[in-house]
């Protein structure tokens, strides 16, 4: 059968195909994370995962973030979109655990899928000061490295001091696991805080 809307037509048919599959894969795994959390693996090239440092964000305001400047503390990255009832439904006892651990070496930072104009309108809406940032199509990538394989959101990924990947939860937080695991990386070894 031949497509009569020629090449450029039929390619730009196939682009927008391809990219409304992707969103309703997006969508789809956020439905499905309303249900029990998992942990996840991380695998990258090497079967390990590659450390946050290296990356930078805009934050709501279009501010640069590099994760660089939260080095030596425990690092919580949870990646969310507005769109995700279960990712907006976690963000106050997200709010509630920075306010909790900051004081004690802890940065809980939300890595959105949306772009800092957008983040910024959820985080004034629902006002929160716990650090949004806008990673975009990017976040989702990052969020795969890191053993979110299936694209579902929210996805949390925790990692110590000195960056070394700890843990990962695809779905909602669990509010008792990640304290016992921000809990066990304050008390870990030396190297760990």
């Amino acid at each position: 059968m031949t497509d009569r809307r020629g090449p450029g037509l039929a390619a730009a048919a196939r682009r927008a195909a391809l990219g409304l599959a992707a969103m309703l894969g997006l969508v789809l795994g956020c439905a499905a994370a309303s249900g029990d959390a998992i942990a996840a693996k991380p695998t990258s090239a090497e079967g390990a995962v590659e450390g946050p440092y290296d990356l930078a964000f805009p934050d709501a305001d279009g501010t640069n973030q590099p994760f660089a400047q939260w080095k030596g503390k425990v690092l919580v990255v949870n990646f969310w979109a507005t769109w995700c009832a279960p990712c907006v439904a976690e963000m106050p006892e997200l709010e509630k655990m920075q306010r909790e651990f900051g004081r004690r070496g802890v940065v809980i930072v939300g890595l959105g899928t949306e772009n800092a104009a957008q983040v910024r309108k959820f985080r004034d809406h629902q006002h929160l000061s716990l650090k949004l940032l806008s990673g975009g199509f990017d976040a989702m990538s990052i969020a795969r490295n890191w053993g979110d394989h299936q694209g579902v959101l929210p996805y949390t990924a925790v990692f110590s001091a000195d960056g070394k990947f700890l843990h990962s939860q695809v779905g909602p937080i669990v509010a008792a696991r990640l304290r016992g695991w921000l809990n066990a990386a304050l008390v870990g070894p030396p190297a760990h805080r």
